[in-house]
């Protein structure tokens, strides 16, 4: 006699962290000599700024004894200074200066993590095994153009694992249930010479029709533009910092032609805003399927299913999908 299996909830494991770009903060909050702790990809780390401008993403323990350098810590110059004994470890992690001792250890160094600046945030590179960056984070040309608007930036932390978020994209079918849309929109997916998902659909925004183009350049890292006519667009920016598996804080930073500003600009905004209070019942209650049952109108969510692998390391057995 075969045993009911145990309720999903206790079984259910969600995927480990995919290899990519992560963003840690928005460039204005990290000050030339800053030093902040941060929390992303199940680690405590420290993040801090040069007295260059340059930003730097460690593993947050000294190796001596264990402080957090995130915590009281100080940056000297180009280092980042331990606030228990003095300690002081460059770009590379390795320590350069004890004040107390001349002879530093050979394995006296902090984890160091892959940094770059763009796009009004600051992101850490993560491989699992280590591996230096595969490729970099696009700039959003909008963003700073002088034809769109001050960027709105906006939060939201969100209870699942930055996978299951980022498939929403490749989902058109949930836009009629999900966000109460009247039917599905004709839609296309498609991964192209670029490596990235696009998403195109006719889309329907605060009552203004559109057409939306979502680029999804990993999990957790996306651009979703939609044009109402002439210019008269809206661009979504939305990357993300993965604190565990199981929470993710997504950063959006949304723009609009100035054509449309004073007309519907601030509508549309919210618009797309609101769109993800939808989403949240769903994500904060679901639970991850590895091998979900798929049918044959699921075409979309089978290609980003394999899509997804490359951002996992083969043998990952929660990276298998």
């Amino acid at each position: 006699m075969e045993l009911i299996a145990v309720c999903d909830s206790k079984t259910n494991t969600a995927p480990d962290f995919p290899m990519g770009w992560w963003s840690l903060a928005r460039s204005h909050e990290l000050q030339v000599g800053e030093v902040k702790s941060v929390s992303a990809l199940d680690r405590e780390l420290v993040l801090y700024r040069t007295r260059s401008g340059a930003v730097r993403v460690h593993d947050a323990y000294c190796p001596h004894l264990g402080a957090n350098l995130g915590i009281n810590g100080r940056v000297v110059g180009e280092s980042i200074q331990c606030p228990f004994h003095g300690w002081q470890f460059g770009g590379d992690g390795a320590c350069e200066h004890i004040p107390y001792c001349e002879d530093i250890p050979s394995r006296a160094k902090v984890n160091n993590w892959p940094a770059t600046e763009i796009n009004g945030e600051i992101y850490m590179w993560f491989h699992p095994t280590g591996e230096e960056p595969q490729w970099q984070v696009p700039k959003v040309d909008q963003l700073d153009d002088e034809n769109w608007t001050a960027p709105r930036q906006v939060e939201f932390l969100v209870p699942t694992h930055v996978q299951d978020i980022a498939e929403n994209s490749c989902d058109p079918e949930h836009f009629q249930y999900v966000h109460k849309q009247s039917e599905t929109p004709p839609s296309s997916v498609t991964v192209e010479e670029d490596g990235a998902v696009h998403l195109r659909a006719e889309m329907n925004a605060s009552g203004m029709p559109g057409q939306l183009h979502a680029t999804m350049f990993q999990p957790g890292l996306a651009t979703v533009l939609t044009s109402y006519g002439p210019g008269a667009e809206m661009i979504v920016y939305n990357s993300a910092q993965p604190y565990s598996r199981e929470e993710t804080l997504l950063r959006w930073t949304l723009t609009v032609r100035k054509e449309i500003a004073d007309l519907a600009g601030d509508q549309v905004m919210n618009g797309i805003i609101d769109g993800l209070q939808d989403d949240y019942p769903i994500w904060k209650n679901k639970v991850h399927r590895k091998q979900p049952i798929f049918c044959k109108g699921d075409e979309t969510l089978v290609l980003f299913r394999k899509w997804v692998r490359k951002f996992y390391l083969p043998t990952s057995e929660r990276g298998v999908q």
